[in-house]
This record gives C-alpha cells, sequence and structure tokens, in this order.
C-alpha cells in the first residue's frame, strides 16, 4: 500500500511539473506587430488596440480598443468576443460566443492573426528568442529603434483617444568620452549596456517602451504620465546611475546622466514634436551642468 502511495505522489510531482512546464502564449505571426510574444499570465487576458485598456497589445488599426478575452480555466483556455462590432475568427472561422483553445489555435483580429500555443516549453521557448532578435537591441535589451517609433506612434493615437497625457524622456550620458578615452571602448560599451537595463527595468510596466536613441543616447515613452510624474520617474533614472557600480573585469566607471522631459499635449502632439521638445530640454540640463533633469 505504501508503495502504491509513492507512486501516485511521484505521478502528481510529474504531472504538477509538466503543468508548470507549458508556458501558454500567444505570438503575432501576421500584422503591425509581428513577431510579438506574449506569455498568458494571471486569470484573464483583454486583447486589444488600447495600451491603457488591453492587456495584450495588438497594434492594428482594424482591432478594436477591447476586442476580445481569453480567460483561464482549469482545463484549459477560452477566448470570447467582448463585442466591439468587429469579427473574430479562430482557424478561419467567425466566433461565436465562446471557443475553448487547443494548441496551435490561430486568431484572427483585424488584419492580425496570433498563434495560440500550449504545452511546448521549446516552442516557447523559440518564439521568446525570435521576438527578441526581432525587437530587442542587442546591447541594452531595450526596443529597437523602428519597433519603438511604432509603439510611439500608437501610444500617442490610444493617448488622444482616450484623453490621457503622454510623457516622453530624452537621456544622454555626460562623460562616456572620457571613459573611452581612460579605459577603452569595451568599457565604454559596457556601461552603455548598463544604463539600457537600468532604464529597462523601470520600463516593465506593460505600455512603458524605452529605446537607444544614438550611441549613447536613449528615449522612452510613459503613457499615462502626467509631466510630473515623468520628471520623478527620470530622477529616479538619474539617480540609479549615479549610485550604480560600473564594474567590469575589475575596470571600474562612474558615468552619469541627464534627461530632458516633454509631454503630449502640452510639449508637442506628433512624435516628432514632442521628440524634439524632449531633446531641447535634455540639452538645457547638459548645459546646466549635467547629472540632472530638466523640463
Amino acid at each position: 500500500m505504501l508503495e502504491s502511495v509513492e507512486t501516485v505522489m511521484a505521478s502528481m510531482e510529474r504531472e504538477d511539473f509538466i503543468r508548470a512546464d507549458e508556458r501558454p502564449h500567444l505570438i503575432v505571426l501576421r500584422g503591425p506587430s509581428l513577431g510579438d510574444f506574449f506569455a498568458l499570465e494571471g486569470e484573464s487576458l483583454v486583447l486589444g488596440s488600447d495600451p491603457f485598456r488591453a492587456d495584450v497589445i495588438v497594434r492594428d488599426v482594424e482591432v478594436s480598443p477591447r476586442h476580445a478575452k481569453i480567460r483561464r480555466e482549469p482545463d484549459g483556455y477560452v477566448i470570447r468576443d467582448l463585442g466591439a462590432g468587429r469579427e473574430i475568427c479562430v482557424n478561419d472561422e467567425v466566433l461565436e460566443g465562446e471557443h475553448w483553445l487547443s494548441d496551435g489555435d490561430r486568431i484572427t483580429l483585424g488584419d492580425s492573426v496570433l498563434e495560440f500555443s500550449h504545452g511546448d516549453p521549446v516552442r516557447a521557448d523559440f518564439h521568446g528568442a525570435l521576438h527578441r532578435l526581432i525587437s530587442r537591441d542587442y546591447l541594452t535589451g531595450l526596443l529597437v529603434k523602428n519597433r519603438f517609433d511604432e509603439e510611439f506612434e500608437h501610444c500617442l493615437e490610444a493617448a488622444s483617444a482616450a484623453e490621457q497625457p503622454v510623457s516622453v524622456l530624452m537621456a544622454d550620458i555626460d562623460n562616456l568620452k572620457k571613459i573611452n578615452d581612460a579605459h577603452g571602448h569595451l568599457l565604454g560599451e559596457y556601461v552603455v549596456g548598463e544604463i539600457g537595463r537600468i532604464i529597462g527595468e523601470l520600463h516593465e510596466e506593460e505600455g512603458r517602451y524605452a529605446t537607444r536613441f544614438g550611441g549613447d543616447e536613449y528615449q522612452t515613452i510613459l503613457p499615462g504620465l502626467s509631466k510630473e510624474e515623468a520628471l520623478a520617474v527620470a530622477e529616479e533614472i538619474r539617480c540609479r546611475v549615479e549610485e550604480h557600480a560600473f564594474d567590469r573585469d575589475g575596470v571600474c566607471a562612474s558615468p552619469t546622466l541627464s534627461l530632458g522631459v516633454a509631454t503630449y499635449p502640452e510639449d508637442g502632439e506628433t512624435r516628432a514634436a514632442l521628440t524634439r521638445a524632449a531633446d531641447e530640454a535634455l540639452y538645457r540640463a547638459k548645459r546646466a551642468g549635467g547629472n540632472t533633469v530638466s523640463e
């Protein structure tokens, strides 16, 4: 009898391990968000185009702000229409009511197609790696510039519809040339990457994005944040950089960061205007001696 109980317990542990490693996710196979990867975490997720109201953000003009919802059940995942007036197809069949998702199901929203995967950790790893390769800067882990610009435009459209602010930060390393001259470009490259990671840690919240704008410049967008709130974020980034220990193979550096802040709509209503306004604020910070934040 004891052997039987131990066998059952071992079986349960194996099943729990398999369930924990299933890693259900969505990946965009077609559409403006091509390659985007979404891990399905939590009890329910809203699919839509509005970064203020959706969890899985599909950047597609044919997708409603809140288009569909995926709900986790004990036996799997269910997708349902949220009544936005635009049809949803699963495997080319128009969705009526709810549909239990199976591994490999393809969901069509507007002009976009998303594939649901469940139960294959190898495929999840592949999709995640592909997403990073397509969308992430190799040095900093931040969004590549073209993907960032797409998110920026989409964010401004959503902010206009929702009458919400969007703040923009521009940042520049104050003393990178001195670091390169004193310790070589390998340490300088390490500093650029580390600062990118520091910025990225403060932009993990959905809807916040950051990119390496140039060699040692960074740009971020903060949906829903006022000028005052964005200044506080910028100051936190500045402090974290100043306090961080930059040490590579026993060689240390002490970089500082200057940041400029602009906010939609008062400082501009387009990506170009807001970038220009934040850049002008950045240069005011540099002229003030660096290692500071300006608006």
